[in-house]
């Protein structure tokens, strides 16, 4: 299991078979359809990544959207357990080619 601890930045399940996790039934239907990718390296983090907050909570930040479900600190920046670097978090959200895509 990798893990990573959750620092503050400078600013404030289910597997698809190709190694993003899907969202499809996780989110609203406006935000449905996306895949979660590191937008600077592409990694794409699995169901038992862990992420840890200054809380001492360990979880997946991409199952709360961001938010520790222990102290509820929404996160605005998530780090790359493969590259180590911080991005905003919404910007892991990748949308995917479908038939309403345009």
């Amino acid at each position: 299991m990798r893990k990573v601890e959750l620092r503050r930045g400078p600013e404030e399940e289910e597997r698809d078979g190709t190694g993003g996790i899907d969202v499809e039934q996780r989110r609203p239907a406006k935000d449905r359809r996306r895949r979660i990718r590191c937008p600077k390296c592409g990694y794409q983090p699995v169901p038992s990544d862990r992420w840890f907050c200054e809380c001492g909570h360990s979880w997946n930040t991409f199952d709360t959207r961001g938010r520790c479900p222990a102290c509820q600190k929404q996160w605005l920046r998530t780090a790359c357990l493969r590259c180590h670097q911080w991005s905003l978090h919404e910007d892991w959200y990748e949308p995917e080619e479908g038939p309403n895509s345009g």
